[in-house]
């Protein structure tokens, strides 16, 4: 398992802290357009609340990291794993997606068509 440099960590956790707060805008700073949009159509319906994550593993190096984030809803864990870049801006994620076991429920196909109909409208704000 790689490092995280200390400002990749201290951005995996604030994003991580931010989803167990509920708290959409804190968790959704990191998240470029199409950050959005692979994570929405990678769940079914509405995110789990969550009540504890851990960072599950990390490869990479140099400005190009994949995190996996294990949440807990309740005592369930999955796992989100992110893409993040280096950018002028600072650490940014430009793909995520929840990564499935044997047995969970997928996504569906209204879940996806919402998630390719609503990511246009939400970059226009």
């Amino acid at each position: 398992m790689s490092e995280l440099p200390p400002d990749l960590q201290t951005a995996v956790k604030d994003q991580s802290e931010a989803r167990v707060a509920m708290n959409v805008t804190g968790y959704a700073k990191y998240l470029t357009p199409e950050a959005v949009d692979t994570l929405r159509a990678s769940f079914p319906g509405i995110p789990p609340r969550v009540n504890k994550y851990e960072i599950a593993s990390v490869d990479g190096g140099g400005d190009d990291y994949t995190v996996n984030v294990r949440y807990f809803e309740r005592d369930t864990p999955f796992i989100v794993s992110s893409r993040w870049h280096k950018q002028d801006s600072g650490w940014m994620v430009v793909r995520a997606e929840r990564i499935w076991g044997d047995g969970d429920e997928r996504p569906g196909f209204v879940s996806k068509l919402v998630a390719k109909v609503l990511g246009p409208i939400a970059r226009r704000r």
